[in-house]
């Protein structure tokens, strides 16, 4: 009898290389799970299995196997053997990522990776596998797409009208580009485990056919048939030949990824289309406070990420084109290693903080591999320039990796320079001190340029006028503080909150630097804040300690952006502070900076209405979500509002969460300081995550925070994320000698024609991965289709449009070094172009220094709250101590062992604390002793 349905178990793992145990410990379950996994593959010749859509779990499988002296060849035939007959699907990525926090070109390298690894291993997926990403981004068809995906299956943030849910959807990119995804409705896990319930399983699977019915579109359904760090391949196929699994309309078979998306495709259903961002936790979290959780490390990351892409990589390409060497494996070695920082439940802060302290242990690698590749390169381009004409026995050379000739304040040598005209991707030797055209005015009480004046407020706020408009802005970059008593996923109000702002301060208000280029003025303060919360995280408490907060606000000569950098010492517990940016403009909607895109989003969202979603809607959801509807979105690098003539924009370094509140107030998150990874809070429903105490998520340390004001006419396209790059792309100062180069005073290497410059965004300058060619990545965020053409000084040869592979899409007309295509709305694009090395341009590496300005505050006399204290573990004593009974229990032995680790990693804690002071007293008296030793031997006392 024929079935009229088909169910597809899709087999796999979702594998979180850390979360609640840093990698060293699951690493170490890669053998067990990959010999249980090929005992399974070669004892089922029918058995499918996918690999979470990552190379990394296979990358460090193999580093195990060589650390315990097994073959890692054999492994490698074993994995291409599975993958050649299709039993195993591995790839796209190079790992799963969280795609809100990362920059267009991680992404882009996640997949490069990891389909040329997966290539070497008999080739990758052609599915996007977006199982347990806190939310999902506007460019995500067309990022696939380009890597020559075909389909997707995502979970958290889709977002569909409660009476017309659908299994299947079209997803669709702001640039109109689609692709066929499937809706994850009941999780990633709805049959996990079959076979070891086998007495159940027949009704399991029925219950979750009957549950997905109402929502197909197609006759196929999707049986998700694995869970986190699954480490048992389940044992199906037996059932699934003898028919065991089959039900009275439905036939079961083992599927993979890409045969699902054919079977669902070979339909032709009628499907809706959803389009861009997808961002809703109604049926299941988009958990927001992951934005804003540990901002430290998006903040780390963010400087890690620029340091590869506007660095190392477009100055290492300068650098080869002299005859140095690119440096191909080091650059591929330093992104490895930073897109190791890069899994979700890593870079968004929810993990345990070894996790995190390990996270900190690879940026400093990362920092130091590119650093050191740099300062290599640059010593080579230092020496092919002309530093003759300089005074001095010293020159200052200033490079530029954006395409576009530019202005720039630079510090050298404990002051601040004006060097204007700095050629497009190329440098300038700075001569004699260069005064710009439109000066800056300043004196104690504010400054001004032509475009913009700033009058500074006793408490430490700025009033902003917009000269062109007349506009005025007042009280720019008041902080306020409010009580978090949520965890490291979702931010939650304690019951009876405190709000606290600078409005009331009476700052200290310094002019520490003025000239005819810049005024920046020194302003400090202190907040006296509540030192935790208390009674059961209901409140906060009455008791309080002073966080001191040193902000330095500057104008430059010619822009409108008032540069600013806060720095505070943390010193207590259980809070979020942000800063403020009143702009009274009453708009229904804002736009923010997302990979490649610039995404239009409400300012206000109606409350869900819990009695909208049907009954069989509700059977489908599984897991924790969003009680109310998130006003707390994402941005890159900037966020405006506008009306259309006239608006104001925030710019930021790493700092990824801002909300909408009053009228038309930007609050750009700061940071977060709370201490769970999970607990019961009031802005979710259900259970987000392991119930462990993380003392350092309180984040009791200094940090320092760049952000920036920019008042503007026109709409959120009409050059405002020009400006945000800028800010956003800091030029390279270098010191070196005085000598001859054959390259001159000056060079531009590659620019961007003018006219697209102020829509288009480079997001990469690379070599090419086949070595014989410049790579040049951008995308037209505008809302309308414009020309490009980008111009090169090297000598050229072929050029091409390419995907995101780097394979060639479509040829185009290069024209004595200029290539001209046209880029529609909000299209992604790869330009590869063949170049030749410039002749006779080689010359000695130079010796140089970077110069990087120094910005420690001093907060040496502030203490902080406590950090971890014997209460706090005796309290996870008692909390473990009372799970005890239950560990035998299914329902409780996760929460019983939970409990149980966090006693130990709050001990550790504590320890670690102790361990540093002890060991700082016991260098001194190592000294003390050595020092007494010789005196007592050489100049004895009469008491000796």
């Amino acid at each position: 009898m024929n079935k009229k349905y088909t169910a597809h178990i899709l087999s796999h793992t979702h594998w979180d290389r850390e979360w609640y145990l840093n990698s060293p410990y699951t690493n170490e379950w890669l053998i067990p799970f990959f010999d249980g996994l090929f005992a399974m593959l070669e004892k089922e010749p029918d058995y499918k299995f996918i690999l979470d859509g990552q190379l990394s779990m296979i990358e460090d499988y193999f580093e195990e196997l060589s650390k315990n002296g097994m073959s890692v060849s054999a492994a490698k035939r074993r994995i291409k053997g599975h993958v050649d007959r299709k039993a195993l699907s591995i790839g796209p990525y190079y790992l799963q990522p969280d795609w809100q926090l990362l920059s267009e070109e991680s992404l882009v390298r996640n997949l490069l990776i990891g389909g040329k690894l997966a290539e070497g291993l008999g080739g990758s997926m052609k599915s996007g596998w977006l199982l347990d990403n806190f939310g999902q981004i506007s460019q995500t068809a067309q990022i696939h797409k380009l890597a020559g995906i075909t389909g997707l299956f995502a979970w958290r943030g889709v977002a569909m009208d409660p009476e017309n849910v659908k299994h299947e959807f079209i997803w669709e990119a702001p640039d109109g580009t689609q692709l066929l995804s499937i809706y994850l409705l009941n999780s990633y896990r709805n049959v996990m485990r079959l076979a070891e319930y086998s007495d159940l399983m027949h009704q399991r699977m029925d219950a979750e056919v009957e549950k997905l019915k109402p929502f197909l579109t197609t006759n196929n359904v999707l049986m998700m048939n694995g869970y986190d760090q699954e480490m048992i391949p389940d044992d199906i196929q037996p059932y699934i030949k003898k028919g065991e699994l089959d039900g009275k309309d439905y036939r079961t078979i083992q599927n993979d990824p890409d045969s699902f998306i054919k079977a669902v495709a070979a339909e032709n259903p009628d499907l809706p289309v959803l389009k861009g961002a997808l961002y809703n936790g109604r049926f299941i979290s988009v958990f927001p406070g992951v934005m804003s959780a540990r901002m430290y490390l998006k903040i780390q990351n963010d400087q890690m990420q620029k340091l590869m892409e506007q660095r190392v990589e477009p100055i290492s390409l300068m650098a080869s084109q002299l005859g140095d060497d690119y440096g191909k494996s080091q650059i591929d070695s330093a992104w490895k290693l930073l897109l190791k920082n890069h899994p979700h439940d890593s870079i968004c802060g929810v993990s345990i903080d070894d996790v995190h302290k390990d996270m900190e242990n690879r940026t400093r690698q990362v920092h130091q591999l590119g650093t050191a590749l740099l300062e290599d390169r640059l010593s080579v381009l230092a020496g092919a320039a002309d530093t003759s004409s300089c005074n001095g026995d010293e020159a200052l050379v200033v490079y530029n990796s954006l395409m576009k000739k530019r202005n720039a304040v630079v510090e050298y040598k404990g002051k601040t320079r004006y060097v204007g005209d700095i050629p497009a991707m190329g440098f300038k030797v700075v001569g004699s001190e260069e005064t710009p055209a439109d000066s800056v005015k300043s004196d104690a009480n504010g400054a001004e340029n032509a475009l913009i004046k700033i009058e500074m407020n006793p408490n430490g706020s700025f009033d902003l006028t917009y000269k062109e408009t007349g506009k005025v802005y007042k009280n720019q970059g008041l902080l306020e503080d409010m009580g978090d008593s949520g965890d490291e996923y979702n931010y939650s109000f304690p019951d009876q909150d405190k709000r606290f702002t600078t409005e009331n301060t009476k700052a200290r208000i310094e002019l520490i630097r003025s000239s005819a280029w810049e005024a920046c003025y020194r302003v400090s303060y202190t907040m006296e804040l509540p030192v935790s919360d208390v009674n059961g995280h209901k409140e906060r408490s009455s008791e309080t300690l002073p966080m001191p907060v040193v902000s330095t606000i500057t104008v430059e000569a010619g822009s409108p952006v008032v540069k600013c950098r806060t720095s505070l010492k943390n010193t207590v517990r259980d809070h979020r502070i942000r800063v403020l940016f009143p702009s009274g403009i009453d708009a229904e909607t804002c736009y923010a900076a997302s990979p490649f895109d610039i995404t239009e989003r409400p300012v206000h969202i109606a409350d869900y209405d819990e009695s909208e979603i049907p009954e069989h809607v509700r059977k489908v959801i599984v897991g924790a979500r969003e009680a109310k509807p998130s006003t707390y979105f994402h941005t890159r690098e900037y966020l405006d509002l506008n009306t259309g003539d006239q608006g104001l924009a925030v710019f930021n370094k790493g700092l990824p969460e801002y909300q909408i509140i009053e009228t038309g107030t930007v609050a750009l998150t700061l940071f977060r300081s709370v201490g769970w990874i999970a607990k019961e809070i009031n802005t979710r429903l259900g259970d987000a995550g392991p119930e462990i105490y993380t003392p350092d998520a309180q984040c009791l340390r200094e940090m320092s925070f760049e952000y920036a004001v920019c008042p503007h006419t026109g709409d959120a396209y009409s050059g405002v994320s020009t400006l945000a790059d800028d800010y956003n792309n800091d030029v390279i100062a270098v010191t070196t000698d005085i000598h001859k180069g054959a390259l001159g005073t000056e060079k531009s290497w590659l620019s961007l024609d003018k006219d697209s410059a102020g829509c288009v965004k480079i997001t990469g300058i690379k070599r090419s991965e086949d070595g014989g060619a410049l790579i040049v990545r951008g995308a037209n965020l505008s809302d309308k289709a414009t020309d490009v053409t980008i111009s090169t000084a090297w000598k050229s040869g072929k050029a091409a449009l390419v995907n995101l592979l780097e394979e060639e899409m479509s040829p185009l007309k290069s024209d004595k070094g200029s290539v001209s295509f046209p880029v529609k709305s909000k299209e992604i694009f790869t330009l590869k172009i063949e170049i030749e090395k410039e002749e006779g341009t080689a010359a000695k590496p130079a010796p140089s220094i970077l110069e990087v300005p120094e910005r420690r505050e001093d907060f040496s006399g502030y203490e902080t709250a406590y950090y971890v204290t014997e209460e706090d573990i005796s309290s996870e004593m008692d909390r473990a101590g009372a799970l005890e009974e239950k560990i035998e229990d299914p329902m409780w032995r996760r929460t019983a062992l939970e409990a149980q680790l966090s006693v130990i990693l709050s001990r550790h804690r504590k320890d670690e604390v102790k361990i540093r002071e002890l060991g700082y007293g016991l260098n001194e008296a190592r000294v003390h002793r050595r020092i007494h030793d010789y005196l007592n031997a050489n100049f004895p006392t009469d008491e000796d």
